[in-house]
Formats: structure tokens, sequence, C-alpha cells
């Protein structure tokens, strides 16, 4: 049995590990992926230490400090995460893990358009972070999907690589913040399409078009590659516990040490986007995975105190 098993390996999860393999406890990391939302951001200007840094070199350097304590990352599906009597345990696909506490640091997963297509063409053509692919699409024309800070941000970085760049907003007026707008505004290798709704993704081996309504009309353009960027859900089905209506996990803010980032079952803590906690950062996530770390640690404590002699 484990003292303390994570789920997840984005910033939150990396940290609690970091402080799990620092504290010298038994413990688990398992993650399908590594990085998470983190390594989709194609531009960090706000995480102390770096003026400015990608997403996916912030990654490696968590990875870096990750291999200095020779933490091996279980890439496995968590199925389901609960409480066994006084155990706490995670069920993956292939393994049943028991520990004395578990975090969940499981992020958040990119919403789909859930138009005809769209599953048929993910990975060729249809991708939901621009960072590892914009090269495969120097020199062609691309459509990003999402007019938000995120839609802005990769338009921007698809910027430097396609020949044009179109922006597909369901609104009239840009939803970023001010400054990627100016940004977007500015730059002429890329087209606002306002006021339209993606119907189809269309395509042979690879993208080749997108069909969309606008203005009572469906129109069609040529593009080859489309970005999706509308948006996050928590997927947390996993585990049967309190959330708040978004679907995210509530969490217990206190004064009790080994109460603090606690879901409302016992010995069961979480942290980052995947919890209720309003400020959505990366920096902010690495800070809640070291609070639910030092909470799992003072609830491993009283655990061993109280259950030592019991099975």
């Amino acid at each position: 049995m484990y003292d303390l098993v994570i789920v997840g390996a984005g910033p939150g999860g990396m940290t609690a590990a970091i402080y799990a393999a620092r504290r010298k406890i038994n413990f688990a990391i398992i993650s399908l992926d590594v990085g998470g939302q983190m390594s989709w951001s194609t531009e960090v200007e706000n995480y102390p230490g770096f003026e400015h840094i990608s997403g996916v070199e912030l990654t490696k350097d968590f990875l870096a400090q990750i291999k200095k304590y020779k933490i091996k990352i279980k890439q496995e599906e968590v199925l389901e995460v609960g409480k066994k009597g006084i155990k706490c345990f995670v069920r993956t696909k292939n393994n049943f893990y028991e520990s004395k506490a578990v975090i969940i640091a499981s992020g958040k997963s990119p919403r789909k358009l859930e138009i005809p297509g769209e599953k048929e063409f993910i990975g060729r053509g249809v991708y939901y972070s621009v960072t590892p692919y914009t090269p495969f699409y120097r020199g062609k024309n691309v459509a990003v999907i999402g007019a938000g800070n995120s839609g802005l941000e990769a338009s921007l970085y698809l910027a430097n690589y396609a020949k044009k760049v179109y922006i597909f907003s369901r609104t009239k007026v840009l939803a970023g913040e001010s400054y990627l707008r100016d940004k977007v505004l500015n730059n002429k290798k890329i087209k606002i399409i306002s006021e339209a709704e993606i119907k189809e993704i269309i395509g042979d081996s690879s993208v080749k078009k997108i069909k969309f309504l606008q203005g009572g009309k469906i129109l069609s353009l040529n593009v080859r590659g489309v970005f999706i960027e509308i948006g996050l859900i928590t997927k947390v089905d996993f585990i049967k516990c309190k959330k708040n209506e978004y679907g995210e996990i509530m969490i217990f803010r206190t004064t009790k040490t080994h109460e603090e980032n606690m879901t409302s079952l016992p010995g069961i803590f979480a942290a980052g986007d995947v919890t209720d906690i309003p400020a959505k950062q990366i920096v902010v996530a690495a800070g809640e995975g070291a609070k639910a770390a030092l909470a799992s640690f003072d609830y491993i404590s009283r655990w061993d105190k109280k259950y030592k002699n019991k099975k």
C-alpha cells in the first residue's frame, strides 16, 4: 500500500510529486499525459523566474526536476478514485492502487465542437493545441475556432508559420483581452470571420475545408488545419464527491493543515484547475499542488497514529 497516490502530471501534480519525493514517502504519480494544459500554452509570461517561456519549455523544466528525484510517472488511465474503509484507492485500466491519501490534480480537457468530421480528423488536421503541430502548417491556410484568449494566442502563434489564419468567432466582437485583440487586429496574416458557426469539417485523408453558417447562409472555406480553442471542461466522473455547478471538485479552505484542499471524502485531496478555485493559472496550480501535498503529509501522519495496527 502506498502512502500517497497523485493523479495527474500537470503543474499541480508534478509539484506535489516533488514535495512527496523530498519527504521520502512511498508514493505513485499516475497520468496519461505529462504537462497538461501547461504544455499547450504557446507563451507564458507570468510564471516567476521566466520573463518569457513556452509551455513546452516550462514542462521540460518541470520534468527535469522530476527526473532529478528519480520519479517515474505511471502512464495509465484512471477509471475510479474512492474510499474503501479507512483506505483510499485508485483504479486504472490495468491496476488497483491502495493508499492512505490521494491527490487529484488531473486538470481540464478541451471542449469539443461535436460536429461532423471533428472526431474523424483528430490528428489529421483537427487539433486542440497549436504548439506541437504548427510547423506542419507552414505556408498553408488554417482556421482557429474560438476568439477568447486561447484562440487569439493560438492565432498569433500560427501566424508565424501559416500562409493565412482565419479566426472564427460566434460573436461580433473578439472576446479576448485588449492587448491580444490589438496584436491580432494589427497582424495582416490573420483574418477574423465573425458571427459564424462551424457546421462541418470535410476532407479525405486529411482536412480540406470547413463549412460554416454566417448571415443565414452555409459557406465553405479551404483550410488544411483546424485548431479548436473553445474552452475547457472538467472530467472527474471517476470520483463521487461534492462538486459545483461546473463539475469542479469542491475543496476545503481551512486553517487545519490536514484538511486544507481536502474533498468531501476524507484523505482525498485535489489541486489546480480540477477544483473550484477561481484562478486558473499555472503558478496557482503549482501552489495548490504544494498545499495539497503538505495537507496530505499531515493527514498521513495522523492516519499512521490512528490506524497503524489496523488492516
